[in-house]
């Protein structure tokens, strides 16, 4: 059996603050994505920034409020966005959303 490599970091760990992080466009769909975010955000550091903050903050929550083991990933489900003069989102009929398929479900009855 391989002996472990004692310098190896078990966790990885972020660059330095001040020091660039690099992110490789792996497919064209990755690259519309960003496309997208960079209409609003001008350059491509900006919205990466926002996604990394938004990501962290959901997986904070749901490791602080213990909903999903701390380490685990929570699944992702929706998003909420507030209009720019900031009054919440107008709530659409499911049915004619790009997810047509994603609809609230009313909870069982014991």
């Amino acid at each position: 059996m391989a002996k472990p490599n004692p310098t190896q970091r078990k966790t990885p760990a972020p660059p330095p603050v001040g020091r660039s992080a690099s992110y490789r466009l792996t497919t064209e769909d990755v690259r519309d994505d960003l496309a997208v975010l960079m209409r609003a955000h001008g350059e491509a550091a900006a919205p990466l920034r926002l996604a990394v903050h938004l990501l962290a903050t959901a997986y904070r929550r749901a490791w602080d409020y213990a909903e999903v083991p701390d380490g685990a990933p929570p699944h992702i489900i929706a998003v909420r966005y507030a209009l720019p003069d900031g009054t919440p989102e107008p709530q659409v009929d499911p049915m004619c959303t790009a997810y047509p398929d994603v609809r609230d479900v009313a909870a069982p009855a014991n």
